[in-house]
């Protein structure tokens, strides 16, 4: 069976428990109306440009997480950098795997005739092999997800540049968020980096950012970093298998500062386990343009990825 290379840090649980199903995995297909596909740069893919049906005044955004006992996962980064497609992927392999999913209607107001529909549509989304459909509609969605009728967890996308805004790096959290980071459910943080992003300074914003939303994590909440688009690095071993300390030192080298908001400081247990933070590659899959009409498709990659990805967040889900 295929397994991650074990990182620096030491993993909530062993490397070889978590990926499952990957020897018999095989990859569907692709098809497309046209024969003239080539494979899609990912910059141009990942520059997509975010919804524009928001309120220009980004503190009138309103949001209503109701539930606030179900741990709360947050898909934390900057606009382009695949939080929307990662929550796709994910979805995807949760409902393969008998779980259900559901968009929860009342994070935004009734008023906003665009949210209900993407409710309304998240099954027929899910399943699209039009990428650029389901990453144009997304800007809000809260998504429960439930294993026999059992709420497991919540899941938060919202516009990368609320989180981090490359064009004012030293902008303030908009009201919604500060009230969501103010909600008292356990919340996973799910920091998304990638290998090469933009420039120097760009990358230091993003640390700097990151260094603001430690100060917002409670004891009890847990953070992750999820290093996307690992099949466009050189650290990709074969299907399922990647060399995670040199991908993580590159972050590290990448992204100077990082991870030191998540050191363990404990004299005891920073013995074992220098970090308060967990690191981990992932891919979503494989983008594709029709030559002939411009259309972006994407082909779900091995399951490896969202199979580790759903493993970490379950054990830290469980406490």
């Amino acid at each position: 069976m295929p397994v991650l290379e074990p990182s620096h840090t030491s993993d909530p649980i062993p490397a070889e428990d978590i990926l499952q199903d990957t020897n018999d995995y095989t990859a569907p297909e692709h098809t497309t109306p046209s024969d003239s596909i080539d494979r899609y740069e990912a910059e141009t893919y990942y520059t997509q440009p975010e919804p524009t049906s928001l309120p220009q005044d980004v503190n009138s955004i309103q949001i209503t997480i109701s539930d606030k006992q179900t741990p709360l996962v947050l898909l934390v980064g900057p606009p382009a950098c695949g939080k929307t497609m990662t929550l796709i992927r994910l979805a995807r392999y949760l409902k393969e795997k008998g779980y259900q999913l559901e968009p929860v209607r009342t994070l935004r107001p009734s008023t906003d005739k665009a949210y209900l529909d993407l409710c309304n549509n998240f099954n027929s989304m899910l399943s699209t092999p039009l990428a650029a459909e389901a990453t144009n509609l997304i800007s809000f969605m809260l998504v429960r997800v439930l294993d026999k009728g059992k709420v497991i967890c919540q899941i938060l996308e919202a516009p990368g540049e609320h989180y981090f805004n490359p064009n004012d790096p030293h902008s303030s959290f908009p009201t919604y968020l500060n009230q969501v980071f103010a909600d008292r459910m356990r919340k996973i943080w799910t920091f998304i980096v990638e290998k090469d992003w933009r420039d120097e300074q760009n990358r230091l914003d993003y640390v700097q950012r990151i260094r603001e939303f430690q100060l917002q994590i409670h004891p009890r909440d847990r953070a992750l970093f999820l290093f996307n688009k690992i099949d466009l690095t050189n650290f990709v071993i074969g299907r399922g298998r990647v060399n995670r300390s040199a991908a993580k030192k590159d972050v590290e080298d990448s992204y100077p500062g990082i991870f030191e908001p998540f050191r363990n400081t404990h004299p005891i247990t920073s013995l074992w386990k220098p970090w308060r933070c967990e690191f981990l590659p992932f891919q979503t899959g494989t983008y594709t343009v029709n030559n002939r009409n411009g259309q972006l498709y994407f082909q779900a990659g091995a399951d490896d990825y969202p199979a580790a990805l759903w493993r970490y967040l379950l054990h830290y889900i469980r406490g």
